[in-house]
């Protein structure tokens, strides 16, 4: 069986949860030996060039590496045309025509059994691919991506942004949907938004989790510190931290004086003009090495408002037991056991960071419970075997 890969990023470096997520889902699909040849074209843009060099050697024996450079940035001539014609500009910064001949002629020199598009945005070449190949077209859904702007349209207080944000919905939801009906398999990290995708076409799904390798339960659990890491180019993020900061960490502090760590790339822009008042807050800019990161701190946590899919950092948070505070939006996709706590209001949340903060007993009782919840439930064989059954057997 021969596969193309089509993403909208590279993979390598892992500097985010989508690099994560894509980088071990190729993993997943090397270890289907019925897969001979994995091609894995990528578009390589300013926020994720793709670099040969850090590619992990084991992942070349099936794998063929091709990149293709565009730029993605924003213009504000283009967005407003976009605007007045009511289409998606988060998608169509993705389109290049260079990129479909370059699609086409591999197409014409590979027989693909299957083309996975990894994540929405590649999808803008589905149209073109269709009509040079029959083979079996999917998606990986890294989440609903006009959920995540709906989410930012609704808790902005802005009223011009706010509308600008919604127009922006309009538009990608309508290109999304008309997407997932033109594909033959959708596959998502999450089984939340599985449910929402049955509802409005009738693609066949499958909810495939991510994998997360299983390793011993790593945390030093006399550690309080709190600690978040994500990448600062994304919406979502900073919508999470400014809120945390500006609403939940004062109040925190009042409480238990407790330290901050923060972690992720592009972040210093954001942090740069930080109150004097969050003198507890240290933040890190990137980190090589996110697990010794999370490692080094006592509790993780996720204030998100804004998102959809499987937060990737909670994932691997969990992975080494590490007790995780959490709002709905955070734990959104996991399927959470009932006693692990969600914190659906401002003051769950600060409760939540002062108790565990306060009681070492507390935050082993959790992070082990995340622990066990991640080695059931996100193993490599059993995530291959889920794949497998999905690509070949179906």
């Amino acid at each position: 069986m021969k596969i193309l890969v089509i993403a909208n990023k590279s993979p390598f470096p892992v500097i985010d949860g989508g690099c994560f997520a894509m980088s071990v889902f190729l993993k997943n699909l090397q270890a289907i030996e019925e897969i001979e040849q994995i091609d894995y074209f990528m578009l390589s843009t300013y926020k994720h060039p793709f670099s040969r060099e850090a590619v992990p050697t084991d992942l070349n024996l099936k794998t063929n590496f091709q990149s293709f450079e565009i730029d993605t940035k924003l213009y504000a001539k283009s967005a407003l045309k976009h605007l007045i014609q009511k289409k998606s500009y988060n998608l169509s910064r993705f389109y290049d025509s260079a990129v479909t001949i370059k699609i086409e002629s591999l197409i014409h020199e590979n027989q693909y059994d299957c083309i996975i598009f990894e994540s929405l945005f590649p999808l803008v070449y589905l149209e073109t691919i269709r009509k040079v190949t029959k083979a079996k077209c999917v998606l990986r859904a890294h989440n609903i991506e006009y959920e995540i702007w709906d989410d930012l349209q609704l808790n902005e207080g802005n009223p011009l942004k706010k509308w600008y944000l919604n127009e922006l919905v309009k538009a990608l939801k309508k290109e999304e949907i008309a997407y997932y009906k033109q594909l033959d398999l959708i596959l998502s990290i999450s089984n939340d938004d599985i449910q929402k995708i049955e509802k409005i076409c009738s693609t066949p799904t499958r909810f495939i989790p991510v994998s997360i390798e299983k390793t011993s339960c790593k945390t030093d659990y006399s550690s309080n510190t709190l600690c978040f890491i994500g990448a600062f180019n994304w919406e979502p993020n900073i919508e999470a931290i400014n809120w945390f900061l500006a609403d939940l960490n004062p109040l925190i502090q009042q409480s238990i004086p407790i330290k901050v760590e923060i972690a992720g790339k592009d972040g210093a822009s954001v942090f740069k003009n930080m109150n004097d008042n969050f003198n507890s807050v240290h933040f890190k800019g990137f980190v090589e090495n996110p697990i010794d990161f999370l490692k080094s701190n006592g509790v993780f946590i996720a204030p998100m408002k804004s998102g959809s899919g499987v937060k990737i950092k909670v994932l691997e948070a969990m992975s080494i037991g590490l007790p995780c505070v959490l709002t709905p939006k955070a734990a959104e996709g996991l399927n959470l056991p009932s006693n692990y706590p969600i914190c659906k209001t401002n003051q769950d949340f600060i409760e939540t960071c002062i108790e565990l903060a306060s009681n070492q007993d507390k935050r082993e009782e959790l992070g082990k419970l995340g622990y066990a919840f991640i080695q059931s439930n996100f193993g490599f064989e059993s995530v291959v075997g889920q794949l497998r059954a999905s690509l070949i057997e179906n």
